[in-house]
């Protein structure tokens, strides 16, 4: 028998007027497992996320925590009889209050089973735990940013409930800061085995952080899976593209003499026997037949340039010309364009190249890194 979620969502719906609504919302987080809501800003996930806290009512649905119901069947507990922790995206520390003092208040208010004279070991416990043991007496004014998340963070978790919710909680910091973050964030969730529910717009965020992942979009959970899972196949267009694959055109099947079924596109023709044939929902039985209208992705990296001899092989290459060029973290980006198409291709290289704008290139792929989806 398999051990009780810590979180169960089913049938979660909350609408806004005529304008917007959340709809149909299952989920489930696991013991100690850590769950990503993945989704565009406006999608509802942080409603979900309120939902859940008890600071927003739903229409309708069932909600249980640690197997027992806080919404549902006639029930509606208050945010701080839920025995959650939650961390927003603008920290929400009390100002008038010391570090030592913001993280104490859930001591004092949550409902816990933490006796009062432990109140203080509990505290400095959390806040060794955080790293800010040297910031207790600091008022909450004098705070950095990181340091302000840390204080947020110490004070959801110092009354150990048993799940933890995070609503974007890293998207004000600056890059250095997020990274460090994502870490510690890594770090305090195995050294407490707790479970979390953790909002977030950013892939890299969700895919260091999750054990599973769910991608919402318009009100509505589209697609659920790993990490990796969701990386290397998703079975929607939407979450390819979501995803950061910014190679994206459209095309159709089409019956060539041979009978093959070949994909053309604007920039590239391909046999769809030799690409990664997703599918799709449109037509209820998805098999690429003639006609199909299709989408197609490639990853940047997915894309050689340079000068290449006979491949022998099936690759398609492509002649464009440089529109725009330059070094992107780790990699250098060069966007091609093509004479008589108006896709572009975005490719990553090696770091030490060096492009003009203007300047004819070559690009070589391989079919069967073009990931096609029925639309």
């Amino acid at each position: 028998m398999s051990p009780q979620p810590q979180l169960a969502v089913r049938g979660l719906a909350k609408r806004f007027g005529s304008d917007f609504s959340v709809s149909g919302v299952d989920l489930t987080v696991g013991t100690d497992q850590v769950v990503a809501l993945l989704g565009p800003s406006g999608c509802g996930k942080t409603t979900v996320l309120r939902c859940i806290a008890g600071v927003e009512t739903p229409d309708s649905g069932e909600m249980r925590i640690d197997g027992t119901t806080v919404f549902g069947d006639g029930v509606s507990k208050r945010p701080e009889d839920r025995d959650v922790g939650m961390v927003y995206q603008n920290y929400a520390v009390w100002p008038h209050m010391t570090v030592a003092e913001n993280v104490r208040f859930p001591l004092e208010h949550a409902d816990h089973d933490i006796p009062a004279a432990e109140y203080d070991e509990r505290v400095t416990t959390i806040l060794e735990l955080m790293q800010i043991s040297d910031l207790a007496d600091s008022p909450a004014t004098a705070l950095s940013g990181g340091q302000k998340q840390r204080v947020a963070l110490a004070r959801s978790l110092v009354h150990d409930p048993e799940l933890l919710l995070l609503d974007e909680p890293l998207s004000n910091l600056d890059s250095e800061l997020r990274t460090q973050m994502r870490y510690e964030l890594q770090r305090v969730q195995r050294e407490l085995d707790i479970s979390m529910l953790y909002v977030t717009h950013d892939q890299e965020e969700a895919f260091y952080l999750a054990d599973r992942v769910l991608v919402m979009n318009d009100g509505e959970i589209v697609e659920a899976g790993t990490p990796r899972e969701l990386y290397d196949r998703p079975s929607s267009p939407f979450t390819r593209q979501f995803l950061g694959v910014r190679n994206h055109f459209a095309g159709r099947v089409e019956a060539s003499p041979a009978g093959e079924r070949i994909v053309r596109t604007g920039v590239v023709e391909f046999d769809l026997a030799n690409a990664d044939f997703v599918g799709g929902e449109a037509s209820g039985q998805p098999d690429g037949g003639d006609g199909t209208a299709v989408m197609c992705f490639l990853r940047p990296d997915d894309v050689d340039i340079g000068q290449f001899g006979e491949s022998g092989d099936g690759r398609i290459e492509l002649t464009g010309r440089v529109v725009a060029e330059g070094i992107l973290g780790d990699a250098y980006e060069v966007t091609v364009g093509f004479e008589d198409a108006e896709t572009e291709l975005v490719v990553h290289t090696d770091p030490y190249r060096d492009f003009e704008q203007g300047d004819e290139v070559r690009l070589q792929i391989q079919p069967r890194r073009l990931q096609v989806y029925e639309v």
